[in-house]
């Protein structure tokens, strides 16, 4: 079996008083497309935040490639929520993406070399966004936004990439275009897409989990009654329409 590039070990997160997170454990491996859902508020910016290192539990530990080192996370690429951006700020679509090449500048004094450059133009390609890359960020669409910010994330050659709610300001051909993209991604790094919307997730998912404090896993792809009903502490009903999102078993005929 391959190691875990991202392995949480019995994470506990409590702030002023109230319990954010209760012995939460998962793995990620190189080959994940891992999608984490549940209700607003249940923890999963909370959990994201741990796995950076912005936010120190109180116990368990988070583990990259298996180690503690701060230093190897590194090896994340995180796309926050998307009103966590200041669009209006005045910055091109290049300058934007060429800022998350900072990390891999240890030199004095810091300026972007050669392959920075080279790395921005590769990822511009990727993200299907070269022709914007002289733009002014404020001046585009919601979907080009969002690919903007996912090539910031990528330019550092992650070998996972987290996303926080990537779709909430997109609409749904976008949304298509964004999975698709997603997919070809997967075959360099793992993605970890955290969402509230159950009906947004594609068929392309290797595993879901849910989370509201706990989380809840068969370590697969479906999503189950019991599942739902232990994450969001109420019978929810299931519903899904068209094969490229099927994620749901199967519903029996009347």
């Amino acid at each position: 079996m391959n190691t875990p590039v991202i392995e949480v070990d019995d994470v506990w997160v409590r702030l002023r008083g109230q319990t954010l997170l209760e012995g939460v454990s998962l793995k990620i491996y190189p080959d994940d497309f891992y999608a984490i859902i549940g209700p607003n508020g249940g923890g999963k910016t909370t959990l994201l935040r741990v796995i950076l290192g912005l936010l120190t539990p109180c116990r368990g530990e988070v583990r990259i490639n298996g180690s503690r080192d701060p230093a190897m996370r590194k090896y994340l690429g995180y796309v926050p929520q998307f009103r966590a951006f200041d669009f209006q700020y005045p910055i091109t679509v290049r300058e934007m993406v060429l800022s998350g090449r900072l990390g891999h500048i240890t030199h004095r004094p810091r300026r972007y070399g050669r392959e920075d450059h080279a790395r921005v133009d590769e990822t511009l390609k990727t993200m299907r966004i070269t022709e914007l890359a002289d733009r002014q960020i404020q001046n585009l669409s919601g979907g080009e936004q969002q690919r903007a910010i996912i090539a910031r994330a990528l330019v550092s050659d992650p070998k996972v990439l987290l996303l926080d709610e990537p779709t909430v300001y997109v609409d749904a051909p976008t949304t298509v275009e964004f999975y698709d993209i997603l997919d070809h991604l997967r075959r360099r790094m793992a993605v970890v897409l955290v969402t509230h919307d159950i009906g947004v997730l594609p068929g392309r998912v290797t595993r879901v989990a849910c989370l509201n404090r706990r989380l809840y896993t068969h370590d697969n792809a479906e999503i189950t009654p019991d599942m739902i009903e232990a994450a969001y502490h109420c019978p929810v009903d299931l519903i899904a329409h068209g094969v490229p999102h099927r994620i749901l078993p199967e519903h029996p005929e009347d």
